[in-house]
C-alpha cells in the first residue's frame, strides 16, 4: 500500500499520527535540556551583560570648559570680518536702490514729457527725494532717494535741482551728477544734457 502523506487519507492517518508524536517528543527533550541548563528558557537571552551600567536615553556627556573657551575664541576671531562684509553688502544694496529709484524717476519724467509735451523732475537733497511734475502741474510720481540713511549730493552742492524734458523726451538742461553716499561708499548717476543717464 502506498502512503502519500495526506492527513485526510484514511490509509495515511496512522503514519501522520506517528510523525506528530515523534515531533512532540523531540520538542519535550529540547525544553528539558534548556530548563536543566539555565532554569528557564528566558534566561538564555540576557538583556545586558552583568555589571554594566543600565541603558539611558536622552542624556549627553556635555562639554568641558576648555572646549567652550576654544569655541568662543574662534567666534571672536571670525565675527569682525563677517560683520564687516555684511555691513558693506547692506550699504551697497541701499545705495543701488536709491540710484535705481532716481533712474525710474527720470524715465517716468521722459514718458510724461512725450505724452503731455513737457515734464520737470524736482530733486531735493535734504531730505533726499524727488518728484515728477507734468506740464499741467500735477505730481505724477514721487520717489524717496534717501532710504536706509543714504545722503544725496546734487551738482555744485545745491539744495535743489530741476531736470526738464521737452516734447521729444530730451533734456533741456546742462549735465548734472547725483551722488548717493552712505558711510565710505558712494554711487553716482550722471544725467547728460539730453536727459540720458549713466550709472557710476
Amino acid at each position: 500500500m502506498v502512503r502519500h502523506g495526506y492527513p485526510h487519507c484514511p490509509g495515511c492517518n496512522g503514519g501522520v499520527r506517528d510523525l506528530l508524536r515523534q515531533r512532540d517528543r523531540t520538542d519535550h527533550r529540547i525544553g528539558d535540556a534548556c530548563r536543566g541548563r539555565a532554569g528557564s528558557v528566558h534566561q538564555l537571552i540576557p538583556l545586558r551583560a552583568r555589571g554594566s551600567a543600565p541603558l539611558r536615553y536622552g542624556t549627553s556627556a556635555g562639554h568641558s570648559l576648555i572646549e567652550v573657551m576654544v569655541a568662543l575664541a574662534v567666534i571672536a576671531v571670525l565675527a569682525p570680518p563677517v560683520l564687516g562684509a555684511a555691513t558693506n553688502l547692506r550699504t551697497s544694496f541701499v545705495l543701488r536702490r536709491s540710484q535705481e529709484n532716481a533712474v525710474r524717476l527720470l524715465a517716468e519724467a521722459r514718458w510724461t514729457a512725450v505724452r503731455d509735451g513737457s515734464a520737470v523732475v524736482e530733486l531735493v537733497s535734504a531730505p533726499p527725494h524727488g518728484r515728477v511734475v507734468s506740464a499741467t502741474g500735477d505730481t505724477v510720481m514721487v520717489a524717496d532717494l534717501g532710504q536706509g540713511g543714504v545722503a544725496l549730493r546734487l551738482s555744485r552742492d545745491r539744495p535743489t535741482s530741476r531736470v526738464r524734458y521737452g516734447p521729444m523726451g530730451l533734456g533741456w538742461v546742462s549735465s548734472q551728477t547725483l551722488r548717493f553716499t552712505r558711510g565710505d561708499q558712494e554711487r553716482a548717476l550722471v544725467i547728460s544734457s539730453l536727459g540720458r543717464v549713466a550709472r557710476r
